[in-house]
């Protein structure tokens, strides 16, 4: 699928289902110690190479084998060059076809739910699809960007830990800064 279509699906579908599910959304943030780690970062491999202090740190609270990323099949290769994530635990979704992008998140899903992963960081700023993602993983603590007041895309109440976007802080920090939030209450 190309881009425009992502966006498309994002905007006409995203925001009614994000709707919905804050309707059912009754969590809480909670004082919980992270032991399973999930980051989504759907596109952007060069947004991810900034994050590399943000999964270190998520290697030192819960170890390497405990650390996961789901990412689109085509933006995997950062993540291997990387080498700071267990090729077993990066979840890739495939994004040729329609059906193929559902059927491969539907697994995906199904894969972090069964590995069952007790945070999600959510490293998109405006897709709807990850904080959708997000809250159906299954994860109790779900940190990621919230709108607030300000003019960013609706993408619902589905994070226990909303953090504000800062266009001052460089995106290395605001994504190291999501997996310190994992830690507070």
């Amino acid at each position: 699928m190309n881009p425009q279509t992502i966006r498309k699906i994002d905007y006409w579908f995203g925001q009614p289902i994000c709707f919905l599910l804050t309707l059912l959304n009754f969590s809480s943030p909670q004082k919980r110690t992270p032991k399973k780690i999930i980051f989504l970062k759907f596109i952007e491999q060069g947004a991810t190479v900034l994050a590399y202090s943000a999964l270190k740190r998520a290697t030192e609270l819960v170890g390497k084998e405990n650390v996961y990323f789901c990412v689109f099949e085509n933006n995997r290769p950062i993540l291997d060059i990387l080498d700071i994530i267990p090729q077993k635990n990066i979840i890739s979704i495939r994004d040729k076809s329609l059906f193929s992008f559902l059927a491969s998140t539907f697994s995906a899903l199904l894969k972090i739910r069964g590995e069952k992963a007790d945070t999600s960081v959510d490293m998109e700023f405006f897709s709807r699809a990850s904080a959708i993602f997000s809250f159906l993983s299954g994860a109790k603590t779900r940190i990621g960007l919230h709108r607030f007041t300000s003019e960013y895309p609706y993408r619902g109440n589905l994070m226990t830990h909303r953090i504000q976007y800062n266009p001052y802080l460089h995106i290395s920090e605001y994504y190291f800064s999501l997996v310190e939030a994992s830690l507070a209450d």
